[in-house]
């Protein structure tokens, strides 16, 4: 064979699929969310075209970029809501690969209209091994701070030395509230983390009250979660790693108000799946369990106060979560603060319980929960109103290391960080600690403290408007009696 043609061979196997792929990029495909299914061979992703003629799409994908040589078809849906009109939302599975946290490669489109550019992610880690870390979130909304949040997730990512298990979010994601373009812009502002890191998701109350019937509509169309029983449900749990996650879904279509707890109730659907899914936890193989769901009730700040919200939640789950015996922490959001507690059990600190931790501090545009209940609960060990987000390093059977981090535009630093050790005492040793934020004397520093001090105002403007309404109408009432 003459050596022309080896250096022609040479360049159609190695340079040509990449400019045939380069010239059949199309920009239309958004919106990209990589996510798990209950298998660690599967990868799902998700992804929104408003342009498409197609109700299939097509995702190309391979452990090379220049041999993208499995497919995985995609089906789409759509909904109306309030004259909005979504895009088409479509959902593939990725099947086969090798877990790991080997590098894919993919992209999503159609052979007809093009391509998207070509993005990569970890696989699943695996179940039953050591050393995985995951990044948590909540509350993110769609803000500089959610950006940075999430920047900085990229950025711990990038530098991992351990296994990555993803990313859990805690609930209220885009802050549409009914204004059904918010979800798309939403799906656009994060898809440089989630194109890539694979985020599994609970509902939050703007979820919930994001339609008028409280169907969850939008969440329903836009994220894939893992199925139970052979059904879509709002609650579902996943293996990674030495981890059993368990997302609980605190919000349902039958809540009416969110001093009430329907969705927990004894004999309905979600509790018995929740019991009966704590009872099949096989700890030889995942021997933590996190819990997850949104509103806490182990709060100490006056924003959705433990005695109102928080009450209906914890009458309903708690002894189920404690008495369980294999629970070893709880995430919510709800609160935008970051908060953790001792081994949490009916107000005191008491051995074997779950610790609870509030990370409801991702960024969104309703400002931070400043104000806490004083004095400190002496359950509440460490509290800071910041925006930030958390790192769980799983490194063993008996030991995780937990960190909370914030923005690097406050203080540049991993502010909380503790282990989590099996069988460890009721209260760590020292006192406990209320921080308050110190921002950082730059440009960045001194637009989130502008932002801060802006969204105090509001809200303090908004309350004294409330109270001298209120004034008002109870001295109306009283010239009436």
């Amino acid at each position: 064979m003459s050596w022309f043609v080896l250096v022609v061979r040479w360049y159609i196997l190695t340079w040509l699929p990449y400019i045939i792929v380069a010239s059949n990029i199309t920009n239309d495909y958004q919106q990209l969310s990589l996510s798990y299914t209950s298998l660690s061979s599967e990868m799902v992703i998700t992804w929104a075209s408003f342009a498409t003629n197609y109700s299939v799409g097509y995702c190309q994908y391979g452990l090379s970029p220049f041999r993208l040589s499995s497919i995985a078809i995609a089906t789409s849906t759509t909904y109306e809501l309030n004259g909005y009109q979504s895009p088409k939302l479509f959902k593939a599975t990725m099947k086969d690969l090798m877990s790991g946290n080997k590098i894919y490669y993919y992209r999503v489109g159609h052979p007809n209209e093009g391509y998207s550019s070509i993005y990569s992610f970890k696989s699943h880690p695996g179940v039953h091994v050591k050393n995985v870390t995951f990044h948590f979130i909540g509350d993110p909304g769609q803000t500089v701070n959610t950006i940075n949040t999430f920047q900085q997730i990229v950025e711990n990512e990038n530098s991992l030395q351990t296994l990555s298990g993803g990313i859990i979010c805690v609930g209220d994601l885009s802050y549409a509230n009914g204004d059904q373009p918010l979800w798309d812009s939403f799906g656009n502002m994060k898809q440089f983390t989630t194109a890539k890191i694979p985020m599994l998701t609970t509902v939050g109350n703007h979820e919930w009250f994001d339609d008028k019937h409280n169907l969850f509509i939008a969440y329903k169309n836009r994220f894939d979660n893992p199925i139970v029983n052979g059904q879509k449900e709002l609650y579902y749990s996943f293996n990674v790693g030495l981890v059993h996650f368990i997302m609980v879904a605190g919000y349902c279509s039958r809540m009416k108000s969110v001093l009430t707890q329907p969705c927990l109730q004894n004999g309905t659907k979600e509790l018995e799946w929740l019991q009966q899914d704590l009872k099949n936890v096989d700890t030889t193989v995942t021997p933590w369990t996190f819990v997850i769901f949104h509103q806490p009730y182990v709060n100490s700040n006056y924003k959705h106060n433990i005695k109102t919200e928080g009450i209906p939640m914890e009458d309903a789950i708690e002894d189920t979560l404690y008495e369980s015996g294999i629970v070893d922490a709880v995430f919510s959001g709800h609160v935008h603060a970051y908060e953790r507690s001792c081994r949490f059990y009916q107000f005191d600190c008491v051995d074997n319980a779950p610790y609870y931790i509030t990370i409801g501090d991702g960024g969104n545009a309703e400002g931070l929960s400043t104000h806490w209940i004083e004095p400190q609960p002496d359950w509440s060990i460490y509290r800071m109103a910041s925006y930030g987000h958390g790192e769980l390093n799983v490194m063993n059977e008996t030991h995780v290391l937990w960190q909370w981090h914030q923005n690097e535009d406050l203080s540049p630093v991993v502010a909380d960080e503790f282990w989590i050790v099996k069988k460890s005492a009721a209260r760590p040793i020292g006192r406990s600690v209320t921080m308050t934020p110190h921002f950082v004397d730059n440009d960045r520093g001194k637009q989130a403290e502008l932002f801060d001090t802006q969204i105090r105002k509001t809200l303090n403007d908004k309350g004294e408007q409330r109270r001298s309404r209120n004034r008002h109408l109870r001295g109306a009432s009283l010239r009436m009696s």
